[in-house]
């Protein structure tokens, strides 16, 4: 059994890669029959938006991955009971924490 699961190993790689193609290729149908070369088959109109959308997206993805990367340091660093606003309960070897802020 153990060698079937180790043999069998590939064939999500292939089916994924298979439904990529697949995918793709029937998005552009003229391009695949030869109608068309692939160099004249994308539009060679595009709006300020579409580059402005594409510059600023990944900056501001990136932006708040720091930012909560920060926050999350700056929490781990600190500990719990040290400045945190969680404080932890030891109720007979289970810790449970409990926020008291607002309390």
């Amino acid at each position: 059994m153990l060698w079937i699961l180790l043999l069998a190993l590939p064939f999500p790689y292939i089916a994924n890669t298979a439904g990529w193609m697949t995918a793709e290729l029937g998005r552009q149908p003229w391009l695949v029959y030869g109608l068309m070369r692939t160099a004249d088959g994308y539009s060679k109109m595009s709006s300020a938006g579409n580059e402005v959308h594409a510059a600023g997206f990944p900056g501001n993805v990136h932006g708040a991955r720091y930012s909560v990367s920060v926050s999350v340091r700056r929490e781990i660093e600190t500990g719990p009971g040290r400045g945190s606003n969680f404080a932890t309960l030891d109720l007979g070897g289970a810790a449970v924490h409990r926020c008291d802020k607002g309390q």
